[in-house]
């Protein structure tokens, strides 16, 4: 049962959080407007008609009780900032975990081959097996030098993931 429902607002209904404050709510399933409180322990939007209680409501206090992060890069562990690396990776200091940027260098991807190759490694590795002329990833290659790359790289993508099956199947 919801404790925290706010009723004295005659603008809307919101749920009160543990620090004393209130909060009020725009509707989830239409995103316009704010919820007004509808009966015992629910809130119902006015445009849509959606109405909120039970679970969804005890949810929707749980995470309005939850502190506030400090930082802008919040750990999964919990811990409210993440440290910024002097190479642009964040690393947490309560768990030790370490988020790279996305524009970090792989050690995986040589400088030998071109990104079309490589997303055509990739697909090959690990994506689902399928015929070139449905490829809509090789569709966006425009360059036939870009295009057969990405179809070389897909070979060899394809090479090594037939040689992990192989690794397995002898294991």
């Amino acid at each position: 049962m919801i404790t925290g429902m706010s009723n004295a607002d005659e603008k809307g209904g919101g749920i009160d959080d543990s620090n004393g404050g209130s909060h009020t709510l725009t509707c989830p399933f239409c995103s316009e407007t704010e919820l007004r409180t509808f009966g015992r322990n629910s809130l119902r939007c006015d445009d849509c008609g959606g109405v909120l209680g039970g679970a969804l409501l005890e949810t929707l206090k749980g995470i309005i009780s939850l502190p506030d992060a400090a930082g802008g890069h919040a750990c999964e562990c919990g811990h409210p900032e993440m440290r910024c690396l002097p190479d642009n990776v964040y690393r947490c200091p309560a768990c030790g975990s370490e988020v790279t940027p996305i524009s970090a260098p792989v050690s995986w991807k040589s400088p030998d081959h071109t990104e079309a190759y490589w997303c055509g490694w990739l697909d090959g590795r690990f994506g689902e097996p399928e015929w070139f002329t449905n490829n809509v990833r090789l569709a966006k290659w425009e360059g036939s030098s870009d295009r057969l790359d990405y179809y070389r790289g897909h070979r060899a993508g394809q090479e090594a993931r037939q040689r992990k099956i192989r690794l397995v199947e002898a294991s």
